[in-house]
């Protein structure tokens, strides 16, 4: 019991030496507060270590401890794993959804330079990109297709020219195409 004893004051002093070199060589004072705070942290541990000891509980707590941080670490990876397979999937259906829009238009006789989809959560945005020479008749068709094969609404598409002009159809009377023009939609 004495050994203990002395060995637990040994280790208190080796610690109180430790945590003054370490408050000395912090290069900046306001690190000051979080070494303390964490080397508080691991005196109270030193503190409570001899008492757990003759306790017989330190075997016990460092088992408990060690379950509860393999329990955390697991959820933390199914977390990660759940995370990734999210955003593979979301990847795979937009670039699915590109190349059904695309295919669709097509099949309207539209020429489409390019369709790119971004999805965020619950909300995705498609960006229709189109030749120069496209009539207004056309972004209506392109306008009714998206709105009735795809359900995308105003808001979640836009049309554009090759050139990537940033003037984007958005189905109001100013941009020459009503929401209820009469051009055909493709079936």
């Amino acid at each position: 019991m004495k050994e203990i004893v002395y060995q637990w004051v040994k280790n208190l002093a080796v610690f109180y030496i430790l945590l003054t070199v370490v408050l000395h060589l912090i290069p900046d004072k306001k690190y000051d507060r979080y070494v303390r705070h964490f080397m508080g942290l691991l005196l109270i541990v030193m503190m409570s270590a001899p008492v757990f000891m003759l306790l017989g509980k330190s075997g016990k707590i460092i088992e408990s401890f060690q379950m509860n941080f393999n329990q955390e670490n697991e959820k933390r990876e199914e977390r990660e794993v759940e995370n990734l397979q999210m955003i593979y999937l979301r990847k795979g259906y937009a670039a699915e959804l590109q190349k059904k829009i695309m295919e669709s238009l097509k099949n309207c006789g539209i020429e489409v330079q390019d369709v790119e989809v971004n999805i965020e959560g619950e909300k995705f945005k498609t960006v229709i990109t189109v030749d120069k020479e496209t009539t207004g008749e056309q972004k209506g068709r392109i306008a009714d297709d998206l709105r009735e094969k795809w359900g995308l609404r105003e808001g979640e598409y836009s049309i554009q020219t090759e050139e990537y002009d940033s003037r984007a159809v958005d189905h109001s009377a100013s941009a020459g195409v009503t929401a209820g023009s009469g051009s055909p939609a493709c079936g």
